[in-house]
């Protein structure tokens, strides 16, 4: 009874304790005001997510609030980040060589209309839409050519030589194919860059890191920042982590291949003058204009995508695009990351703000980012709140039904896409949703008969529109979603959860079967029809390991090793024990002595089949990653 007595009384604390709790909420966090708040909030966030050190500029009109660092550049000495502390920009650096380019524009080298063909013939493009739809400059910058993203095997170079000139380009000449008509979807792609600072290279006359030096980075008073590929020698280099295990593990500088698309270095000193050249129009600590405000301009306009054509203006432009398009105020600039740093660029020209960050922690800064995007905006209003438009029923009509993904930055993940199926556009009263098979749906509001906006968002960032040869086609910020059939929508999800089912019951009766073969009480005719699905779906998980193990070493992945050399030989052993025990299983239909387990067999079968035919249609039956 005692015992009884204490658990109600502890009982009632608990409860009391709770009703308190919800009488006297905590009270909300006080709002940054100040930097050393500020500073103080990152380095909590710094210790919270295991980021050892941090590059910071803050800027506002003509004055610096801060240019530093936070925390370590080198965790084993205790190494201290300074103004001066080099970090890895990663893709950054594709604003340095589009505004390198705009700069021949401006001096009749080039437009951004010229044909990349012309420019530069000796460059393969396998595009089939030439005749008519030939890749030019623009497209490359806007990453609109369709090209594929860099395969993991050229991310980086292991080697002890860098390719230069045209070999550089060569390097991806797997990923340098139109995978659809150029200027139409926007899809991410790091060998364009490549492409782009070979012409920079070309028509100037000089190494693109030259040319950066001599007319941006030192006009600007950037002298630390550097393009060089091979920054591990320089000691103002921070050092790269990962946090795995309860400690900081380093990451090799390795140089990379596509050295036009991340390779600058630079500090949180040099970064406060590239904010500055974006805030003040294009102009250098001297008032020297390197270039004219229309340039910017184009730079941050979206020119060639679908979207961008039809109703949508917050795209990604020439190596620039919305950074926050939740927010207050919309920044633009550019992000970046490469082995063991994430870094952001972002600036709002009609604030006279801005701000650069890189982290030495291979982790994303977004929480970083959000904090200071809320300290530079603690000032400005909230925006009016966008004009309610309402939804154009007999616009939208047409467009109902279902989407699928055409435009994967990488082909091999585009299997994802094909596999869960389509996204379903459906109205709900007033507004549009896209419905995916998995995750949560993207509310449509409308901002005009067939454009649309997200709930928070400001402007326009979807529309509805039909392409080039007259398909009812979705552009969204996540996508470029082409029509799909919308009777057969669920085939694709159902297909693969038939397979993923067959798949695993007949691997589990092949561990039953084998031991059954071992004591020889099945004939020996079907031992290996039965055995077969068991060892496709073991090579194919094999592979499947190999590619998760390689994720924490990409620099390992150009050469031959028993993690490249499964990765290859997996999905291929799995179509080639999938074939086999289909045709052994045919061959061998009449002897089986259960029909049932014959026909299941054959089913069994064809679903590894559709498996193996689509692993090929996206790539992942030819992956020789040793090969360069």
């Amino acid at each position: 009874m005692k015992k009884l007595f204490l658990l109600l009384a502890l009982l009632g604390v608990v409860i009391s304790a709770t009703v308190l709790r919800a009488q006297h909420p905590k009270p909300a966090p006080h709002p940054i005001t100040t930097v050393p708040q500020l500073t103080d909030s990152i380095q909590r966030i710094m210790r919270q997510e295991h980021i050892p050190g941090l590059l910071l500029s803050l800027v506002i009109h003509d004055s610096v609030l801060f240019e530093g660092g936070l925390g370590l550049a080198d965790v084993e000495n205790r190494r201290p980040v300074t103004a001066h502390t080099l970090f890895r920009m990663g893709s950054v650096t594709k604003t340095f060589v589009a505004t390198g380019l705009l700069q021949l524009v401006e001096q009749g080298k080039l437009s951004l209309n010229d044909e990349v063909r012309k420019l530069a013939p000796e460059i393969l493009i396998d595009n089939p839409w030439e005749a008519t739809d030939p890749v030019r400059v623009v497209h490359v910058l806007e990453h609109t050519a369709g090209f594929d993203d860099m395969g993991i095997n050229h991310m980086y170079n292991a080697t002890a030589t860098d390719p230069r000139g045209a070999a550089a380009v060569q390097v991806f000449r797997r990923e340098l194919r139109c995978r659809w008509r150029p200027g139409e979807r926007m899809s991410y792609a790091n060998p364009g860059y490549q492409l782009a600072g070979y012409l920079l290279e070309k028509l100037s006359g000089q190494p693109y890191e030259q040319y950066l030096s001599q007319h941006l980075l030192r006009p600007l008073g950037m002298p630390e920042a550097t393009a060089d590929l091979r920054p591990a020698a320089n000691p103002r280099l921070a050092r790269g982590y990962r946090y795995a295990d309860g400690r900081y593990q380093r990451i090799m500088p390795l140089p990379i291949y596509a050295g036009p698309a991340g390779s600058l270095s630079a500090s949180a000193a040099d970064m406060t003058r590239w904010v500055q050249f974006f805030l003040h129009d294009f102009r250098g600590p001297n008032g020297t204009a390197l270039l004219r405000p229309a340039a910017l301009h184009a730079m941050e306009t979206a020119h060639t995508a679908l979207g961008a054509r039809t109703g949508v203006p917050g795209g990604y432009g020439l190596a620039n695009m919305a950074m926050n398009p939740l927010g207050k105020a919309v920044f633009r600039g550019h992000g970046g990351s490469i082995g063991g740093f994430s870094s952001t660029f972002a600036y709002h020209r009609g604030l006279g703000a801005g701000y650069a960050l890189s982290s030495n922690g291979d982790q994303r800064t977004s929480s970083i980012d959000k904090l200071v995007l809320e300290f530079l905006l603690r000032q400005v209003p909230p925006p009016p709140r966008p004009r309610l438009v309402p939804l154009d029923a007999a616009a939208v009509a047409p467009f109902l039904g279902h989407y699928q993904n055409e435009a994967p930055r990488q082909q091999l993940l585009g299997l994802r896409d094909y596999l869960l199926g389509d996204q379903r556009l459906t109205r709900r009263g007033p507004l549009l949703l896209l419905l995916p098979l998995l995750g949560q749906p993207d509310t449509l509001v409308p901002t005009g008969p067939l454009t649309f906006r997200r709930p928070r968002e400001q402007f326009a960032s979807m529309v509805l529109t039909h392409d080039h040869d007259g398909r009812r086609t979705l552009v969204t910020a996540k996508g470029y979603f082409l029509e799909a059939s919308s009777g057969w929508w669920w085939l694709r999800p159902a297909l693969l959860a038939l397979s993923l089912l067959l798949v695993l019951t007949a691997s589990l009766a092949g561990l039953v079967w084998l031991v059954m073969a071992l004591r020889r009480r099945l004939p020996r005719a079907q031992v290996l029809p039965r055995l077969l699905p068991l060892l496709a779906t073991t090579a194919l998980l094999v592979a499947v390991a190999a590619f998760a193990s390689l994720a924490s070493h990409f620099w390992d992945a150009g050469h031959l090793s028993l993690t490249t050399g499964l990765i290859g030989v997996g999905p291929l052993a799995f179509a080639v024990f999938s074939l086999a025990g289909l045709l052994l299983t045919l061959r061998r239909f009449g002897q089986f002595r259960s029909r049932a387990v014959a026909w299941y067999l054959l089913l069994t079968y064809g679903a590894l089949g559709w498996l193996a035919a689509t692993l090929a249609t996206y790539g992942w039956l030819s992956l020789h990653l040793w090969s360069v």
